[in-house]
């Protein structure tokens, strides 16, 4: 408790006491130098109490205090009441504004309470003690000689002339209304700028839900564009194909080495085209969700042994690139697509031997747990640039490097691997080093979860308005690329400053809060949110948190993700589709 001075102290023991407790209330705030606003609020609450007092207990007295802070300074008014009458009955109901009774009883005490910033009470069958308090920024203490003055101008049995009381509480009613005015009219000025700015979020609101929609389209065109157009296309590069080989195999004459020196262009040519057309048609199809898995049970031995067998012809064209394929101590019996499968570590061992001038290829398998492998590809490649991290998984993006000018490939095999492993319910990942070679990582279940292909494609969120408050552009574009394909509204927001009107204003379905702000903390802006919102907000964080931390965090959030976690992506959707149904539960 502060310490605290005792500067005046009055009685009450007839109706005109309680005006002289008025009276002196606001003589103390005008004397300590609060404006006339405050000085009408510390005395209305004296009033009200005072008049309880006499109404309600007969009798009673008034004390008021000078607090001081640690360093000294005068930081408050305080003053109690207290009486000895039978005390409040239903003081919490009266506190709540819930208690109804037809003198008005509990009306005075739940508006003195309001006027002041401290307020408690203790009351019984033996009387009732009231404390309150008004906090001001701190300012000198009154020294002893000052409050001994004020205690001589003011003392309790004064004369008090009715008509000089009753015309200055006028003259604070006065006040009072005229505060109350300005404060209407700048609540007015107030609502008129948020209605203003709510009409032009609503219609900002409407743009992005336009554009979304235009994405959309766009997105779907040209995935039936793919579609349509590499159909066309295989027809005559087959035809192509098939026609260079019969030339070349002299089936209607023999050709000189000219003619076969060409032929072969062609044919290499068209064996190109017909490698980009089919993969353009794997991309349409995972896009448009139309690709299949087929589930079945296969060894991992003999799957790695099919892996060998690949590598060890492709390995003919690289005479300077040795390779090795490790073998899985025990045999697994893996529940999952082989052929797809197959198609990622083809297209991952296929890079490895391009980018690698000289040096080596290795292909190991882990069991990393109980229900889970990780196949890592690694080389002693050219490896690659931070910078060609964040773009390698990206459609048509191929690596430039003056090392290795005449590399086959469309820039797609990555980015479809990264698709397909996505469908197996896994993840692609790489770590590399420009000059030190790359390690690309597939992790996967052993027995694919779900029964269904469809089962991430069933998550829609068409409609749901996904706010990422995020200052780092690469984290909000991983969650921007997990998210496009289930169609959200998506809002980007680089600090907690830039996030307040979008959260205000919009009030988004689903945020992803990042806890490393560059003007706040994450934490900070997550305490100042309504509790509404606390269950629609992902924590989405790369730092280490510990139990406590995580314990702190849960009655703020939904969940908490880590950025660095190797199975990231799976977590982000796992919990976008459980706050996505209990939203669409709640709006049901």
């Amino acid at each position: 408790m502060p310490e605290r001075s005792l500067l005046s102290s009055l009685s009450i023991t007839t109706e005109i006491d309680v005006v002289r407790c008025r009276q002196q209330a606001k003589r103390i705030a005008e004397w300590i130098g609060l404006g006339n606003v405050e000085q009408i609020r510390i005395a209305t609450s004296v009033s009200e109490l005072a008049r309880n007092i006499y109404q309600y207990a007969a009798q009673g007295r008034f004390d008021f205090y000078l607090t001081r802070n640690a360093r000294g300074e005068l930081d408050s008014l305080q003053f109690e009441a207290l009486d000895q009458g039978k005390g409040i009955e239903a003081l919490q109901a009266i506190l709540d504004g819930t208690y109804v009774s037809p003198t008005g009883m509990g009306i005075g005490l739940r508006g003195a309470q309001r006027l002041m910033d401290d307020f408690t009470i203790e009351t019984s069958s033996r009387g009732t003690r009231i404390v309150a308090a008004k906090h001001f920024p701190p300012r000198p203490f009154p020294s002893s000689a000052e409050r001994a003055r004020f205690q001589a101008e003011h003392h309790e049995k004064e004369p008090l002339d009715p008509y000089t009381a009753m015309r200055a509480q006028h003259e604070d009613l006065l006040v009072a209304s005229d505060e109350l005015r300005r404060k209407q009219h700048e609540l007015e000025g107030t609502n008129l700028e948020l209605e203003n700015t709510n009409k032009g979020v609503v219609a900002l609101y409407s743009e992005l839900e336009k554009a979304s929609q235009e994405l959309k389209e766009a997105s779907e065109a040209k995935s039936r564009f793919f579609s349509n157009m590499t159909h066309e296309f295989r027809t005559p590069i087959n035809i192509i194909e098939n026609i260079s080989k019969l030339l070349l195999t002299g089936v209607d004459g023999s050709l000189n080495d000219e003619q076969t020196k060409q032929v072969r262009f062609i044919s290499d040519a068209a064996s190109e085209l017909s490698i980009l057309v089919n993969e353009l048609l794997e991309l349409a199809e995972v896009q448009s969700g139309r690709m299949t898995i087929a589930v079945e049970p296969f060894s991992l031995l003999a799957f790695m042994a099919k892996l060998e067998a690949f590598t060890s012809a492709l390995s003919l064209r690289y005479p300077q690139v040795s390779y090795r394929i490790d073998l899985p101590a025990e045999d697994i019996v893996l529940h999952s697509d082989q052929n797809r499968l197959f198609q990622i570590l083809r297209n991952l061992i296929s890079n490895a031997f391009k980018y690698t001038p000289q040096g080596s290829v290795r292909v190991k398998c882990y069991h990393t747990g109980e229900d889970a492998l990780e196949f890592m590809v690694a080389d002693t490649g050219i490896g690659i640039s931070e910078d060609n991290q964040r773009r390698v998984f990206d459609e048509f993006y191929r690596i430039k490097t003056s090392g290795l000018k005449h590399i086959e490939g469309t820039g797609l095999g990555l980015s479809l691997a990264q698709k397909i492993a996505t469908l197996l319910k896994g993840q692609l990942d790489l770590s590399s080093q420009e000059g030190a070679g790359s390690k690309f990582y597939v992790r996967l279940p052993i027995q694919y979860a779900g029964g269904h292909e469809g089962d991430d494609q069933a998550l829609d969120l068409s409609g749901t308005t996904i706010l990422l408050i995020d200052d780092s552009d690469a984290d909000r574009y991983i969650i921007s690329k997990a998210l496009a394909a289930f169609d959200p509204v998506l809002i980007e927001a680089e600090s907690a400053k830039a996030s307040m009107d979008k959260l205000n204003a919009i009030r988004p379905d689903i945020i992803f809060l990042d806890l490393d702000l560059p003007d706040i903390s994450g934490e900070d802006l997550l305490e100042s949110m309504d509790w509404s919102m606390h269950r629609r907000v992902l924590v989405n964080t790369a730092k280490q948190l510990s139990e406590a931390d995580r314990a702190r965090l849960a009655p703020f959030c939904h969940g908490v993700l880590h950025k660095s976690e190797p199975d990231y992506v799976e977590q982000l959707l796992r919990q976008v589709k459980s706050l996505s149904g209990s939203l669409k539960h709640d709006r049901s």
